[in-house]
């Protein structure tokens, strides 16, 4: 018989593994997956095949007290993005950077190319893979009511066309979705029997296939050791397994118990084999041991950092993967293992950029940027210092404010993105939502007017009530009409160059650009107390799709059908994308759009995500098919300059042959003289405003001003 050879003191055998000293176990239902569980309600899902994907459970009891790229916990959508320096960051890059564990890695840089673009195999391959999500007749179906598919569809199209490996990429990305359904209780069984089919049917032959895979008793570790797999819930998996009355041994395969090694002290002893233990002599029989009685090239190191040998160190000390950088200060540092490497003198942190600084001297971080020790940012209406590295903001409850623009885009007050553009007149925004019929002070309704083949918005016509008051918007113009019902709400009108302004004295603020983008601004004594399509302005991105009968639900649609004006005019329905529609104008819109990526634009890039506003842009200007494209195209780039200029990003970017406005056109001769700013002050003097005298709410506005 030969004897095992023992592997040495600190390495571990393979799944499960339980560690009941920190109480945590490590197991793979499947071979698709591996389930970390905890006992302090933390559990990871990480799906292997066919690409690594994590998915992280919290217990409720960690709301509000989370942190890192899985955000706060805290049913607060628009601060997912707050950094370790306590400010929100406008990209997911910015965001990211901001929680790298290691000093050495490299920041993350924005890709603002569509990967779909640079091969139409791809994008052709992608497309049919990817829209059986939304099929209403597909394999994901039963799940639509419960998780609508579009999100996960376009990570599907944007996946599979930026993979080498495109198929592997779509798989994983409907497994995500697959996944999802499972942990809202809709499990969906035989969808890769038209799908993704060669991982269902290529499991080593040892193996067998199932949609809701388990561990408990499947292993030859289960034999040796209590099986604490047993005991854990978790979302169910798919994947290759072994069949009942088999067992998985270290290497994977599915055996019968007289071919399980066995496990003791966290090593295996292959089946038939002796092993010695404190000089008894065991043999591993059927699972169970029956007992009678490259070494690395030494890095140079930059000074004042000096190697750490992990081979010269205490067992379970840490190496230079815990080394504290400027980002790192305030985590803690869970080591796997041991690594070689670099390391900064005792008191120096590393500052991500290969030098040892003082902790004192590290920056606060924004959005890609650092800044000094006293540095002040604008964060919407608070201000900012850097103390310590992190910012301290001032408290001041800003302004909620809800965009819509183009072709049905809407950014809610509580910064949820969405897209429905019904034929009908809607209700954005009202505070008259109580069981009060005479409790509010106003009403913005909208209907849009469609124009093309695809149905699409070439403007709007907006209603305003305010008390006795409606004021009546469309074509550039506005009307008010007196009403007997309602209170007083004084208001005033501004033309603020290409824009229309309305400031009401109960804290509205109403901006159009006399086309198609509208912006309202509310004051926060209003915070909950509204409801529409702008949402309900209560902090929280999870609850915005309210509808008219205070019932949450999940569709778009069905949010925005419920408040139709008139229940008369017929319901939305998800509509065929333009550019499908259209693919003879896909590349024209592409081309145009691309501007909002581009170098003109960079300076904003860092702070407000293109992503977004470039999609809009190419799905509004593809839909223009009878005329006004250059009008849907120069208001998809002006919403994203408006929303750079939110962001104390003033961008030029119009020309004399992108979306010009021609400011000589309103010069009378002898009278005043306009000049277009791409970020004016709204109140500057001017002739029609000659005190210069306007809320300090309005944003520096695009326009042109009369000097």
């Amino acid at each position: 018989m030969k004897e095992a050879t023992l592997p040495p003191s600190g390495l571990q055998s393979p799944f499960p593994w339980a560690s009941g000293a920190n109480n945590f176990t490590i197991f793979s239902p499947s071979s698709f997956y591996t389930v970390v569980h905890t006992s302090f309600g933390l559990q990871l899902q990480v799906q292997l095949s066919p690409l690594m994907q994590l998915y992280v459970t919290a217990d409720p009891m960690y709301k509000g007290h989370t942190c890192g790229l899985c955000g706060d916990f805290n049913d607060v959508q628009i601060d997912d993005f707050k950094a370790q320096g306590g400010v929100v960051e406008g990209t997911a890059a910015a965001f990211a950077n901001t929680w790298k564990s290691r000093a050495s890695c490299p920041d993350v840089m924005d890709s603002l190319q569509n990967p779909c673009s640079l091969s139409a195999e791809n994008e052709q391959f992608a497309k049919h893979w990817c829209s059986l999500l939304s099929s209403p007749t597909g394999p994901f179906a039963g799940c639509h009511a419960t998780i609508p598919p579009p999100a996960y569809e376009v990570n599907c199209l944007y996946d599979s066309c930026n993979c080498e490996k495109s198929e592997d990429c779509m798989c994983a990305a409907v497994s995500s979705y697959v996944h999802a359904c499972a942990a809202k209780g809709v499990t969906l069984d035989g969808w890769r029997s038209s799908i993704c089919t060669k991982y269902s049917s290529s499991c080593p032959k040892t193996l067998v296939y199932g949609y809701s895979m388990t561990s408990c008793q499947r292993t030859c570790r289960s034999l040796s050791e209590a099986d604490h797999t047993c005991q854990v819930q978790f979302v169910p998996v798919d994947g290759c397994g072994c069949a009942e009355g088999t067992y998985m041994d270290e290497e994977g395969k599915c055996v019968l118990p007289s071919q399980c090694s066995c496990y003791s002290e966290g090593a295996a002893v292959p089946a038939g084999e002796t092993v010695t233990r404190n000089g008894v002599l065991c043999k591993c029989n059927k699972g169970r041991l029956a007992c009678l009685g490259t070494i690395s090239q030494k890095p140079v190191c930059k000074k004042p950092m000096s190697f750490l040998d992990c081979s010269k160190v205490q067992p379970g000390s840490p190496g230079s993967e815990c080394q504290k950088s400027c980002q790192t200060l305030d985590t803690d540092c869970f080591s796997s293992q041991c690594v070689s490497g670099c390391v900064c003198p005792e008191g120096l942190v590393s500052n991500g950029r290969g030098r040892c600084v003082s902790a004192s001297l590290c920056p606060c971080v924004h959005n890609g940027m650092d800044y000094k020790p006293g540095d002040k940012i604008q964060v919407g209406c608070n201000t900012c210092t850097c103390s310590d590295r992190k910012w301290q903001c001032t408290e001041t409850q800003c302004q909620g404010s809800c965009a819509i623009y183009g072709d049905g885009h809407f950014i809610s007050f509580d910064g949820k993105r969405f897209s429905f553009d019904g034929d009908c007149e809607y209700t954005l925004s009202q505070d008259y939502c109580s069981s009060d019929p005479d409790s509010g002070s106003f009403r913005v309704i909208t209907e849009n007017i469609p124009c093309g083949t695809t149905g699409t918005t070439c403007s709007k016509a907006i209603k305003l009530f305010l008390g006795q008051t409606e004021l009546r918007l469309s074509e550039g113009r506005y009307e008010a009409v007196r009403r007997e019902a309602g209170v007083d709400v004084p208001y005033s009108i501004r033309h603020m160059g290409i824009y229309l302004v309305v400031e009401a004295s109960n804290g509205l603020i109403l901006m159009w650009d006399k086309k198609t983008s509208l912006s309202i601004k509310l004051r926060p004594s209003f915070r909950g107390k509204v409801c529409g399509l702008c949402g309900n302005y209560d902090g929280k991105g999870n609850n915005e799709f309210s509808t008219r009968s205070r019932e949450v639900v999940v569709s778009t649609q069905e949010f925005g059908n419920s408040w139709k004006v008139s229940p008369s005019c017929p319901d939305d329905t998800l509509g065929k994308d333009p550019c499908s529609s259209n693919p003879y104008r896909q590349s024209w819109a592409e081309k145009q759009c691309s501007i909002i990526k581009s170098p003109v634009f960079s300076a904003c890039h860092s702070q407000v995500d293109p992503t977004p506003y470039y999609d809009a842009c190419v799905h509004d200007s593809c839909a223009c098919d009878s005329g006004g494209d250059c009008e849907c195209f120069c208001t998809a780039v002006a919403a994203y300059a408006a929303a750079c200029n939110a962001a104390a990003v003033c961008v030029a970017w119009r020309t004399p042959e992108i979306c010009p406005l021609f400011c000589d056109f309103y010069n009378p001769p002898g009278e005043c003289e306009w000049h277009y700013q791409p970020c004016g002050s709204p109140c500057m003097k001017t002739c029609r405003n000659p005190a210069g005298k306007c809320s300090n709410q309005i944003p520096g506005l695009e326009a042109y001003h009369t000097l």
